[in-house]
């Protein structure tokens, strides 16, 4: 009996870090610390960062769900870990340490934010506070100028531009600020690499989540809709169209290793390891919401090198919305009523990301 009460003493902190406890008004989470444990915090307006050093834990990827709290992660390297909480909106985090001399225990609460009470009514009015930043959005109709992209029943730059104009005009009415990376049939270069480059880099830190549309093709009849975000695959047709995808060809196949490349190294980066779980999630909410409102069979959310997403720095994801040469769902493509949709379905799956779930 010793020796069993041993084995769960030492394994309880590797198989809940941290505890979780959900209670009215805010959510805990207790972190209990080894002796030789230090730790830091940081904090940004969505995200909590736990950053410690010397202790044993268990990777861990949950969803909360509570009214404070979205989820969190637990990224395990050599003998410490990272803990990414994800903030809902009008919280407040509050910690403290207790120490009883024979463990440690660090406790976070994040509570919902009380009301701020309202001025006295012989009070001079307050000066005007600066509005918050609106959100940014880019969205990448793909191909376009040059480059047709997948021709059937339609051609792909053509649906793809109106899907990203349409999309557009419903973000921009929910006050979303989106950027286009092309507004016209135009090219960003003649260049495919330098095109797709150019892409990449409108999904840096300074906005908030990339969006790559595309129209699908293939050599048999094949319809649905699929979604990515960044990864490595060994499916040879997935791979085969990657390749098309990053320009076709030798240099498809060149973009498609240089974006693989990069994969391997983001295993070891931690802030890239969590972006890619919230491009996860913003893939999971896009597909949904697609499949939702066409019925469109479902080809599934899967990850793949497209070298157009490579290097984000927040959330990216492409998506396909439906195959061009096929004779029922290219035709469909070509209705402006199917193409609004595909909008306001994409539209609802972004806001709800933007809202962290809500």
């Amino acid at each position: 009996m010793r020796l069993l009460a041993f084995v769960i003493v030492w394994l309880a902190p590797v198989l809940a870090f941290p505890r979780l406890g959900l209670h009215e008004g805010y959510t805990r989470l207790v972190f209990d610390l080894e002796a030789r444990t230090q730790y830091q915090l940081a904090q940004s307006p969505d995200t909590l960062t736990l950053r410690f050093s010397g202790i044993g834990a268990g990777a861990a990827d949950v969803d909360v769900s509570s009214p404070q709290v979205a989820s969190y992660q637990v990224v395990v390297v050599g003998n410490g870990a990272t803990v990414f909480v994800r903030l809902k909106p009008n919280v407040e985090v509050k910690t403290v340490v207790l120490d009883d001399g024979n463990r440690r225990r660090l406790v976070v609460d994040v509570l919902t934010a009380a009301p701020k009470p309202s001025p006295p009514a012989q009070a001079r009015p307050l000066p005007p506070k600066p509005r918050p930043q609106p959100k940014v959005v880019v969205l990448d109709p793909g191909h376009g100028g040059l480059d047709p992209g997948a021709v059937g029943f339609v051609v792909e730059k053509e649906v793809t531009l109106d899907l990203a104009l349409r999309l557009r005009q419903l973000l921009q009415k929910e006050g979303i600020e989106v950027i286009l990376t092309r507004s016209s049939d135009t090219h960003l270069s003649p260049d495919k690499a330098t095109d797709l480059g150019l892409r990449a880099e409108m999904a840096n830190s300074k906005r908030n989540l990339f969006v790559s549309i595309h129209v699908n093709s293939a050599p048999n009849a094949v319809q649905g809709i699929e979604t990515y975000y960044f990864g490595s695959t060994l499916d040879q047709s997935l791979l085969a169209q990657v390749i098309r995808e990053n320009g076709g060809g030798e240099l498809g196949q060149r973009l498609t290793r240089e974006a693989q490349s990069v994969g391997e190294r983001l295993v070891r980066d931690l802030i890239a390891q969590s972006n890619l779980k919230f491009s996860r999630q913003l893939a999971h909410y896009v597909q949904g919401a697609l499949l939702q409102a066409t019925g469109a069979a479902d080809r599934g959310v899967r990850q793949a090198p497209f070298y157009v997403i490579r290097n984000a720095r927040i959330p990216a994801i492409l998506v396909e919305v439906g195959f061009a040469n096929h004779p029922v769902e290219g035709r469909r493509l070509q209705t402006s009523e199917y193409r609004q949709t595909l909008a306001l379905a994409m539209a609802r799956a972004i806001l709800r990301f933007l809202n962290n779930g809500e």
